[in-house]
Order: C-alpha cells, then structure tokens, then sequence
C-alpha cells in the first residue's frame, strides 16, 4: 500500500495500516516545515458538535494514549486551554456572553466543575480575562522527530520524492491514500470545491532562555498550557470561505509550547476558490502578528522569533474528506481535518480498517455513503 503524504494524518494511517499486517511505503515531499510540525497541537475532544463527529473528538485523549503505549512517546500531554478576552473584543457584551455561553455548554458535556473556571484579570494581565477549560495537547516538536522512528519500527518504509497526478487506471500501487494535505488537489484535482487550503502563519521561538522566561512570565499562561483569543477568528472565516469575493486574513494572539521553545500567534489567509495561490507577504504579516502579540504582553511583540508560513488543508463546510474515491477504485482519501490532533488519530484507525475490508469500517467513515454515491462531486 502506498500513502502519499508524511503529516500527522499520512503518518498514522501509515502505521495503523502497518499494525494490520499490510507493506505500506510512506511518500515524504520533504518540502521543510509542513502544517504538523509547526501546529499548536490542540486537542479540543469535548468541542465536536453532536453526531459522529463529536464521539470521535471525545475518543481523542484515549486514542493518543494508546498510540503511545504502541510506539513510545509521540507528545501527548493533557493541559489546560486559557481563553483570553477583555471587554473591547467585541462591539458589545452580549456577543462576548453568547461566546462564553457557547463554549462553557460543549465544555461542560465532557469536563467536570474544576475543568471550567472563570478567572477575574489580576494587574499583570492588563484587564483580559481568561476562561480555562481542561483541554489536551500533542507537541508538533515532539511528534516530528518521533514519527519517523515509530515508523521505522512498524516496517513502514518512507521514501522522500514527489508525485505527479494521480491516474484512475494506473494507480502507483493497488491501494493509495491520499493524505497530502494542502497538495490533495494538484494530485487529484476532482475533488469537491470545499475542499479549500489557507495559508497559516506564525512566530517560531527556538529553545533558549528566553522562551523559557517568556512561558512561565506571561501573565496569561502557565507551563504546558495553550493561549488562545476567546473570540477566535479562524474557523468562523473557514465556514465562509465559500462566501469569499476577495482574499481575507484573521490574525489571532495566542501561544503555544513547542519542544522548549514557543509558537507565537496564528494567521490564516484564506482565498476565493479552491486554489492556494502564494503566501502573503512577510513584513505585513508579521508586523500583524506581533501587534496582537503585544495585547497580551508587550515582550512578546519584540520577541527574536522566525517567520514560518504554511499551508493548510481545511473542509469549508460539511465532515473531512474521508473514504474512498468512487471513480478510481482502491484509491482512498484522508483530508480536510480542521481538528487534526483531534480526528486524526480515531479517523486513520477506521480507515485502516475500511481498506482491510471490514463493511463497519466504511459505514463508520464521515460522508462516505455520499461520497461514493456523489462521485466526489
């Protein structure tokens, strides 16, 4: 079998696919940074909305575990998720309270009392408020330089070369997944329009003392914690990039632990139509991003980070694209994961599974009824 992409989503359906007792080879692009090594590695299992998805996102924690019972430590860690917010977030309060409302009800399906906590801002904080709620996290520093030796392990065999489009009738091999992330499309350009790319940005600390000082000083945060605006603007201008007439970026101030380093904001850049197009350019962004930054403490707008951009693969409406191709038959899609850490583990599991044959397997795949009835239109 043959998956074409080494992200997170490529990675764990390599393996899972490997534990089943299949010879997988693994294609790296190899091209540097890719989404995964460079995420947040958020893990928001109590977040899916009720159906399927939610009882995949809340199986999250414990797929993580096992994962690492299987091939050592891979990150995982449960943390705390800090939400920031202060009354000028919004035009009024009413829209802070309904966020709040919002987020408390999905928490409090999964957390306990102590796990959903209203903190009042102290002077250190400049007057933002925090929600913290129990969460989970997977370090993308960790999880990169683990995955290639929890693969070589399995027997997976990873090659770093490329692929041109894929041919329905002369498939590179007798399975392929397809988990490219944002080059799904060049590969296989029938896929559905909402299948859309943005491109991601942030500020990269590499390990020193300063990171260090900066994730144990910064009012907001503590240790191993992830910081991130209450009124978070990323996935509400996913869900309208179908609406989009002209290119639109969000930038959002948050933190995140990255080995012994830190990541330092997000931006995402999302354009009209399914085409990535070029990054945004460098200075603007990252003046942007550090004027965020700077809201929750002035330090870490003048922080000696690097500038990385990346793109992402999201699905602007609807589940993941998760399931088999209908018109080119053993070839298999995993992409469109707006909640990778969350889905990905649970999703690659099934459709490892659905591969091997098992009819639960592919009832259990997100749309893949549709899909297939669709012809992926």
């Amino acid at each position: 079998m043959l998956v074409i992409g080494a992200g997170l989503a490529g990675s764990l359906v390599a393996l899972e696919l490997a534990r089943r007792g299949a010879a997988v080879e693994l294609l790296d692009a190899g091209q540097g940074d890719g989404a995964t090594a460079v995420s947040y590695g958020g893990v928001p299992w109590w977040a899916g909305a009720p159906g399927p998805m939610n009882e995949l996102m809340a199986s999250a924690p414990l797929a993580w575990r096992e994962l690492e019972q299987r091939h050592g430590p891979l990150g995982w860690s449960p943390c705390s998720l800090r939400l920031h917010w202060s009354d000028a977030d919004a035009d009024g309060s009413s829209a802070l309270e309904q966020t709040l409302a919002q987020v408390e009800t999905l928490a409090r399906r999964h957390l306990g009392a102590d796990q959903v906590e209203r903190l009042d801002p102290t002077p250190a904080s400049g007057g933002r408020r925090l929600l913290r709620l129990g969460y989970g996290r997977v370090d993308s520093r960790q999880l990169a330089l683990a995955l290639p030796l929890a693969l070589e392990r399995a027997g997976v065999r990873r090659r770093r070369g490329h692929c041109g489009p894929l041919q329905a009738e002369a498939l590179p091999a007798r399975q392929v997944v397809l988990a490219a992330g944002a080059g799904c499309r060049a590969l296989w350009p029938a896929l559905p329009d909402r299948l859309r790319v943005s491109w991601a940005g942030l500020l990269r600390l590499d390990a020193g003392p300063l990171s260090h000082e900066l994730l144990s000083g910064v009012a907001l945060s503590e240790p191993n914690d992830i910081l991130m605006p209450l009124m978070a603007r990323r996935q509400a201008l996913e869900q309208r990039a179908d609406q989009l007439q002209r290119p639109q970026w969000i930038v959002d101030a948050g933190l995140a632990p990255w080995g012994e380093g830190l990541l330092l904001g997000q931006s995402s850049l999302v354009r009209p139509g399914s085409c990535c197009g070029t990054p945004p350019e460098a200075p603007s962004l990252e003046l942007e991003l550090r004027q965020a930054l700077e809201r929750i403490d002035p330090r870490l707008g003048q922080v000696p980070g690097s500038l990385v951009q990346v793109p992402v693969s999201f699905c602007s409406s609807g589940p993941p694209l998760v399931g088999p191709v209908a018109e080119a038959p053993g070839l298999w899609l995993l992409a469109g994961l707006s909640s990778p850490f969350a889905l990905a583990p649970a999703l690659a599991a099934i459709l490892a599974a659905a591969i091997g044959g098992e009819p639960w397997a592919l009832e259990r795949l997100p749309g893949a009824r549709a899909q297939a009835s669709a012809g992926w239109s």
